[in-house]
């Protein structure tokens, strides 16, 4: 052996690793090192790397490994001996391997050995390669003796290295070892045996018998457990820890095996019934890993047939249910009860406990109750019912979870849950869960109190149940949704069952829970009977959401008795919601629960009882028991807890009319007048009045009444608030006369006279009335944008549609609010502010102020509440200097105005962006100039607009525009496509247009000046970290103020330029080039299943594929098409998004482009041949039609202007991506996409019919492609003449130069595997 080589090795793995190593050193050495893989002696060079007594560095040892490998992979011959020469591995070879590799296993076994985990594994690996090889045969009968050597070893590693080598050698070559007597096949050559194979005779080679392993490892293993178990058992407390860690060690190499031995072998060995018995063992330890071991078993599936239930029958029948037993008599040593005396962790009794309880649920949910399951297999299952109701009784919620999982499995199940056995059990389940569903509650509140820092609180939870959680309000989740949940589960698949019998065993235990008093002798509130109203709240909540199910459900299949059933259900259920109803309290959590415990009762309340007065009389106590928590007066100590509970009570009403309109039209003149009243009472909120408006509106659109009589009941509604935008639309005309409206005018007055005492007489009354005026705008827009948000929805068959009723005021709501935002956005602009009316400079600097961001808001942006930067300290310092510093009076109404303002523009563009679903919105009668004036509020004041507010308005106004004209619901069937296209081209060209060359420009020159400065957002937690005044960035800014202003600057610029991609997305994915004849064409062109012209990539062939999913509104898309300046514009801005820094504007932009680039390819390419027939030019002209003014100059260019964008600038935008160190996650979408580009539009020439020609610029034959020397000497330009195929690889090739460049790759080596490609397209290139 050469010991040169292995230096050479040594210092060409030291430059492949280095971190400096220049590229043309780090080939020359990878090179060395291949070349070594080829050596005879490879092997042996391997085990002298790889020894530790080399002294060579963990990379080389491992790479010695890896040579060894290599040999046994692609070298081993098998044969007995020497073949003389060459380099063929043979058995004396592997003899010799097999010492050293041993000797290298024990010596890393050794203590203080040190070795590295990847060089164990790697070890491990190679000497399973071997054993496959090698054993068993004459040559290696003593593998069992050489394992058994490393399991009685001491040291830490042993239990690794047996466990890989049998746990990897198993599955992939020895299974039979699993069985009794299990015989290996031998490697060596012997006389070819006839063997019996029970249907006739077969060759086999000779089977041996490994000497001492008759059994098999794992039966051994097994038996050798039980063994120590009952000499643990007997010994009790005196056992030796030397039994233990043996035990534990047997049930650990036991457990490898589990997840995938043959269902069958375990069953023959009775490995669940051996381990069960070993949950006897009083050790900690031991218990864990049994349970843990059972829970692998019990996880496993026999596929189909007769031993499909072979796990589940092992578990719970065989030795009349020994192993449930034995389940039940360990989960009864961790009870609590027992813990001290039998355990010493009470945390190690908690998770033996868990792991039992989720053998339960494997075996219910895959095993006894699974789906598909039609009978029930289990004959007698009275000791797993019982082990589930001693778990689901557990008062350890993480332990009782499980169980409950069970139970409502069980309920759900149509064959189990009329078992006998089953029914008889639910009594006491229901019985339990109600209790448990109380302390569930109490624990919660408990926990509520605990987290706003009361002391001393006993929660009634297990303490070591909550370490297991990271905080208080983890808990707090857990019991509230996943405990709670589950146990309503039990309740509603219990009614589901027996709805009678169920409500008339749960109504005694229900009546009297609402006459209980809320607080204990003291006059305290009690938080044990409070809980207990709450859970009786969610319990009567599940019951009739059941019961109206269950109805429903009878009614569709005219199951009459289910119907009498539900019907003899009804007279309790009234006695029970009339104590519900008349429940008071002024708990607010306690009133939330018995709002929203309220919708329920609409099972009562179909219009076919109302007929009832009991019924009627319900409906009333409801309305008016909703209303009664709407006022309340605003100094109130717990306002804000009202407030929320007033918008409860809003949504309560909402839900009531959304569920039974129907019978709330029956009593809507009492109705109208209770919210009238409501509305017209002081002390309820305007922002309460607004949600009743909404009430209204949605009862107005779910009743079943005619359109004239939706109109005249929405008329009391509607016509205030468009008397209202009217009354104020002369504010509205100037920023002077909106300025003069906000009151700022009068407040410049103040700060000149001396603050607010000063003021006086008419000026006092002035700002008294701007305020009246800009809380009543406020209040009014925010009620229209309600209502219109709830019933505007632009679906086609939604219930909940005013859209007939919202198009007669569209003429009288869009022109006031498109003058308000034209007014908020000149705000922005400080070339009006020397024309306003004030009379200071402080004022001026007081508006600046209020333009700027709030507090909350700036702290929304960064990711971090709570803290006040010094930017926000000094904003507010300059808006007090501005407008009186000592009169908080000012300060008030400076912060009124800004809410003002802020609220204004929110709710102007939702209200605009949910108008954009009204056909009438177009039409000059009702709104003249629509296209224009929607332009000027766009771009009149467009360069003093933030990124914040652009990426407002694209969100809640461009993209429902994009979306819903031209799509409008109902009437887009009506209509012709052309006249949607009409419609859209008589409007969206006027300000699309420009949108797309001023967004990109600015997001251009944004995002210049931001590399220039420097990014400095990476992460989420990057913001935080910065924004808190920390990170490596705000040490080397050395100020917070200027690092917080940049994260503030960048991320809003970031969120602008998300919602530019997602616009961009949505008017991509309009786009179809899909037609009824196209199917015919794709299949004689393409003839490949990979290629489909005019769909998506990823497509069926003839389906209406779009480029993505987020808007389908054809008839924008067919108007995009038609369009050249629009489709240029569209195209291009795409492109720059993917040339921005941010992965997720990129990322979202790739997967619009992927689907419809390659189309497009494709069908600017197909004009580029002469059609054989006419009815191959009337579908070519088809195509052609559609993209004739986006795709060609003329109908004589070879080449279309579309066909170059996809060969130039996308192939260069994609590199571009490809290279760029910030979009590092995008190369992989971004080389998907390059690829299909080039072999859709490659293959297209290839695999052209003959029949089909070229045609070059002047009609002729096929010329090949030239290139051209450009004027100013540069590189010679691709000029395309003769075959697309070629022009676009070449094009391709020529754009991609820098990658190819950087990488190392020679342009000709790439072009031949782009040819390849083309040449081969149903042959997957192999990658380079």
């Amino acid at each position: 052996m050469d010991n040169s080589a292995i230096q050479r090795v040594a210092q060409a793995l030291d430059l492949i690793y280095g971190t400096d190593t220049p590229f043309e050193q780090r080939k020359e050495a990878e090179r060395v090192c291949e070349q070594l893989k080829e050596e005879r002696d490879a092997p042996m060079y391997g085990i002298h790397l790889a020894s530790a007594q080399s002294g060579l560095s963990p990379m080389a040892r491992h790479y010695g490994l890896q040579l060894i490998e290599h040999a046994l992979r692609h070298r081993w011959s098998g044969s007995a001996h020497s073949l003389g020469s060459g380099k063929k591995l043979t058995m004396d070879d592997g003899a010799q391997l097999r010492e050293r590799l041993w000797e290298l296993i024990i010596n890393s076994c050794q203590a203080g050995s040190g070795e590295p985990q990847y060089i164990r594994e790697k070890l491990v690996s190679v000497m399973v390669m071997l054993i496959i090889r090698m054993w068993p045969s004459r040559r290696w009968t003593d593998l069992s003796t050489q394992l058994m050597q490393l399991y009685g070893m001491s040291s830490s590693h042993q239990e690794e290295l047996t466990n890989g080598i049998v746990g990897a050698l198993l599955p992939k070559s020895v299974v039979s070892e699993l069985y009794p007597n299990g015989y290996r096949m031998t490697t060596d050559m012997g006389p070819i045996t006839q063997v019996s194979t029970g249907k006739g005779s077969k060759k086999a080679m000779v089977i041996l018998l490994e000497p001492g392993n008759e059994d098999g490892w794992l039966l051994r293993w097994a038996m050798h457990a039980s063994e120590v178990a009952q000499r643990m058992v007997a010994q009790g407390s005196q056992a030796s820890d030397q039994d233990e860690a043996l035990l534990v060690m047997l049930l650990n190499t036991i457990s490898t095996f589990m997840d995938w031995a043959p269902v069958k072998a375990l069953v023959v060995i009775q490995i669940v019934q051996r381990v069960a018995n070993v949950l006897r063992v009083p050790s900690d330890l031991v218990r864990q890993h049994a349970a843990s071991c059972l829970e692998i078993i019990s996880r496993r599936n026999s596929a189909v047939g007769e031993d499909r239930d072979i796990i589940l029958l092992q578990f719970a029948q065989e030795n009349s249910g020994a192993v449930v037993a034995a389940m039940m008599q360990a989960y009864a040593t961790t009870l609590p009860s027992a813990v001290d005396d039998m355990w010493q962790d009470s945390a190690d009794a908690l998770a033996v406990a868990k792991s039992l309880a989720q053998v339960c649920v494997s075996l219910v949910t895959l095993h006894w109750a699974r789906k598909k399951c039609g009978e029930n297999v289990l004959p007698n299952p009275g000791l797993l019912l019982e082990l589930l109701m001693a778990l689901s009784k557990d008062a350890r919620y993480t332990v009782a979870s499980l169980a409950l999982m069970c139970w409502s499995t069980i309920i759900k199940h149509d064959t189990l849950c009329k078992v006998p056995v089953v029914i008889s059990a639910f009594s006491t389940l229901t019985e339990h869960t109600t209790t448990s569903l109380f302390n569930v509650c109490r624990s919660a509140h408990l926990i509520s109190e605990a987290m706003h820092g009361a002391q001393g609180i006993d929660m009634g939870i297990n303490e070591d149940e909550v370490e297991q959680f990271d905080s208080l309000a983890e808990l707090r989740t857990f019991l509230s949704s996943e405990i709670r949940n589950r146990l309503l589960g039990i309740v509603r698949g219990t009614c589901n069952i027996d709805p009678t019998g169920f409500i008339g065993w749960i109504l005694p235990s229900l009546l009297p829970v609402f006459e209980q008093p809320l607080t204990d002798a003291s006059g305290n509130r009690d938080i044990g009977q409070v809980s207990i109203v709450e859970a009786a709240f969610m319990i009567v909540d599940t019951i009739l959401s059941t019961l109206d199910d269950y109805e429903q459900h009878a009614l569709e299949e005219s199951d009459m008795d289910a119907q009498t059933q539900v019907q003899a259900a009804r007279v309790p259920c009234y006695q029970l919601c009339r104590q519900v109803v008349g429940f008071a309290c002024d708990d607010p959590q306690l009133i939330t629960r018995q709002l929203q415990t309220l919708p329920s009762f609409s099972f009562l309340l179909r219009p076919a009882a109302m007929d009832s007065d009991e019924a009627r009389n319900l409906l009333f106590k409801v309305l008016q028991k909703c209303t009664s928590f709407l006022k309340f007066p605003l100094d109130a100590p717990r306002v804000r807890e009202l407030r929320q509970v007033a918008r409860r009570a809003t949504a309560t009403l909402v839900r009531i009319a959304t569920a039974i309109p129907d019978s709330l039209m029956l009593i809507y003149p009492d109705l109208a007048q209770l919210v009238q009243s409501s509305i017209a009472d002081a002390e309820v909120a305007d922002t309460v009045k607004c949600y009743l408006s909404e009430f209204q509106l949605t009862l107005i659109a779910g009743a079943t009444c005619s359109v004239p009589q939706r109109k005249e009941l929405a008329v009391p509604i509607v016509q205030p608030i468009t008397e209202t935008l009217r009354e104020f639309a002369p504010a509205f005309q100037s920023v002077q006369d909106f300025v003069s409206f906000l009151g700022l005018p009068t407040l410049d007055q103040a700060h000149a006279i001396g603050g607010s005492s000063a003021i006086l007489g008419d000026a006092k009354a002035a700002l008294e009335a701007a305020r009246r005026n800009r809380h009543r705008l406020t209040h009014i827009l925010s009620t229209l944008q309600i209502c219109l948000n709830r019933t505007l929805d632009g679906h086609h068959h939604s219930g909940q549609n005013l859209a007939a009723v919202w198009g007669d005021y569209a003429g009288d709501l869009v022109p006031p609010i498109l003058l308000l935002i034209r007014c908020l956005h000149a705000l922005w602009n400080p070339a009006h502010w020397e024309h306003l009316p004030w009379h200071s400079a402080q004022a001026k600097n007081g508006l600046f102020g209020l333009l700027e961001m709030s507090h909350a808001e700036r702290s929304s942006i960064i990711g971090v509440s709570g803290q006040k930067d010094s930017a926000d300290a000094s904003n507010e310092q300059h808006q007090q200097q501005g407008l009186g510093r000592q009169d908080a009076q000012l300060s008030i109404e400076q912060r009124g105005i800004q809410y003002t303002l802020t609220t204004l523009r929110d709710n102007a563009y939702r209200c605009l962006g949910r108008l954009a679903h009204l056909p009438e919105l177009l039409d000059s009668r009702a709104i003249p100039d629509l296209a224009n004036n929607f332009a000027g509020c766009l771009f009149a004041d467009a360069p003093s607009m933030a990124p914040r507010h652009w990426q407002i308005l694209l969100s809640n106004v461009v993209r429902p525009m994009l979306e819903t004209v031209g799509n409008w619901p109902g009437r887009s069937a009506a209509m012709q496509q052309e006249q949607c296209v009409a419609a859209i081209a008589g409007f969206v060209p006027v300000w699309l247009g420009p949108l797309l060359s001023f967004t990109t420009e600015r997001l251009d020159s944004e995002w210049h000046d931001l590399m220039v400065r420097g990014a400095v957002l990476t992460s989420k937690e990057d913001i935080a970290a910065l924004a808190l005044g920390g990170g490596s960035h705000a040490a080397e800014a050395g100020a917070g103020e200027a690092v917080d202003d940049d994260i503030v600057r960048e991320k809003m610029l970031r969120d602008w330029t998300r919602a530019w991609s997602q616009t961009l997305g949505d008017l991509l994915s309009t786009i179809s080039l899909w037609f009824p004849e196209a199917s015919q064409i794709e299949h004689e062109l393409m003839n490949s299943s990979r290629i489909n012209v005019g769909t998506a990539a990823t497509g069926d062939s003839g389906s209406r594929t779009r480029a993505g999913s987020g808007n389908n509104n054809s008839a924008l898309g067919a108007f995009i098409l038609g369009s050249a300046d629009i489709f240029a514009g569209l195209l291009t801005s795409s492109l720059h998004v993917l040339q921005y820094k941010d992965t997720q504007a990129a990322k979202r932009m790739l997967s619009s482009l992927s689907p419809i680039a390659p189309s497009l390819a494709m069908v600017s390419l197909m004009p580029m041949y002469l059609p054989p027939t006419p009815a191959h030019a009337s579908i070519l002209q088809t195509y052609t039609s559609r993209l004739q003014k986006s795709l060609t100059k003329s109908s004589a260019d070879a080449c279309s202007s579309v066909f170059t964008w996809l060969s130039t600038d996308l192939v260069a935008a994609l590199t571009a991506v490809l290279c760029d160190t910030h979009l590092i996650d995008l190369q992989d979408p971004a080389l998907v996409l390059l690829g299909d580009l080039v072999f859709y539009s490659a293959s297209i020439a290839t695999r052209m019919p003959t029949h089909w020609t070229f045609r070059n610029s002047s009609g002729a034959a096929d010329q090949p492609a030239t290139a051209t020397a450009s004027s100013d000497g540069a590189a010679p330009a691709i000029v395309p003449v003769g075959d697309p195929g070629l022009v676009f690889r070449q094009t391709v090739l020529h754009s991609l130069a820098p990658v190819l460049q950087r990488s190392g790759i020679a342009s000709g080596e790439a072009e031949q595997t782009i040819v390849q490609v083309c040449l081969e397209p149903e042959k997957e290139p192999a990658v380079q």
